[in-house]
């Protein structure tokens, strides 16, 4: 008896052709799109990352602007002749200078406070137009030498920096670029205290380490043995925006909040508001940012990018303000 082979037919292999097309193209889908969620979740959470960081970063830097070691700003000593830094008519960061100052909203050519002084140790054509310079002057947060104490972990000062030097609750204070400390200094209970100064210029740069790069950074130039240095803190960063709360009745209070203050007015400020847009560092396939980003009272528009983007802001009290002389 002769047996009937049986098989698929045309039809039969086509239909099962299809469905197998179409699983394979379900499968790779949901794979693309589990890459795709991977790949935003990563990107958020380093933004969010650099965001608080950022944030956190200026607002201990205002929080201890201004501080001096616990003597009054009006007290500081003289620049010596030759004072390193930006602005060289104005000896900045050794000279009389505000503990805080302000550009707001840069839009190209030299770099100009409001208190009149020339940042002209920023490289202007690499900055981020719109968004704003922020100048603070203080001190180191715990003394270098401490009545003839060195601080734990602490030998000898760093060569080459600059100090704020005095004796006896701030007499004789002078500027400092350091050396070798006088052995008799080193003993406690001489009555010699030595902190570091830190001045620091925050700025947002246009590229991180090199133009082609794209991508904006939060920088710092800092007062350096042999001048002013840029260091670049935290990439992505692409606007910074303050405003500063004004305590016009002398209550301690802030008034009102201004994003352009005088200079004036920017001495009698109590307060700061920090806005940042914060940027991803990658491009994201399929996505548009078309958003427009409220950074206090102002606003930022996206022209149609593919980066994620996340407003970050901070309340601040500015706590060494009042030590400082008020023009006006």
């Amino acid at each position: 008896m002769k047996m009937r082979q049986s098989g698929l037919s045309l039809t039969a292999l086509l239909v099962s052709l299809a469905l197998g097309l179409v699983l394979s193209a379900a499968v790779i889908a949901l794979y693309l799109e589990s890459k795709r969620q991977y790949l935003v979740g990563d990107e958020m959470a380093r933004l969010q990352e650099n965001g608080r960081y950022a944030v956190n970063l200026l607002r201990r830097e205002l929080l201890l602007a201004g501080f001096f070691g616990g003597i009054d700003g009006s007290v500081l000593p003289p620049p010596p002749a030759a004072g390193p830094g930006c602005d060289v008519a104005g000896q900045w960061p050794l000279g009389p200078q505000p503990a805080i100052d302000l550009q707001p909203d840069y839009r190209g050519g030299p770099p100009r406070t409001v208190a009149g002084v020339n940042l002209d140790c920023l490289p202007a054509l690499a900055l981020q137009q719109g968004s704003d310079l922020l100048a603070i002057r203080r001190v180191a947060g715990e003394a270098t030498l401490a009545n003839g104490l060195y601080a734990p972990g602490v030998s000898s000062p760093d060569s080459g920096h600059w100090y704020l030097r005095w004796y006896e609750h701030g007499a004789n204070a002078s500027w400092w670029q350091a050396g070798r400390v006088d052995p008799a200094e080193a003993v406690a209970g001489s009555g010699s205290w030595y902190w570091r100064l830190y001045p620091r210029i925050f700025h947002v740069r246009r590229f991180s380490a090199e133009p082609a790069d794209a991508i904006p950074t939060l920088c710092a130039a800092g007062l350096a043995p042999s001048g002013m240095l840029t260091q670049c803190l935290v990439e992505g960063v692409e606007y910074l925006r303050l405003e500063f709360g004004v305590d016009q009745s002398g209550d301690g209070v802030p008034d009102f909040y201004l994003r352009y203050p005088t200079a004036v007015q920017l001495q009698r400020a109590v307060s700061a508001r920090i806005h940042l847009l914060q940027r991803g560092l990658t491009r994201l396939q399929g996505y548009r940012d078309n958003r427009q980003y409220r950074l206090g009272q102002t606003t930022v528009d996206i022209a149609g990018d593919g980066y994620l983007r996340r407003v970050f802001n901070a309340t601040v009290q500015l706590r060494n303000a009042a030590v400082w002389p008020v023009a006006g």
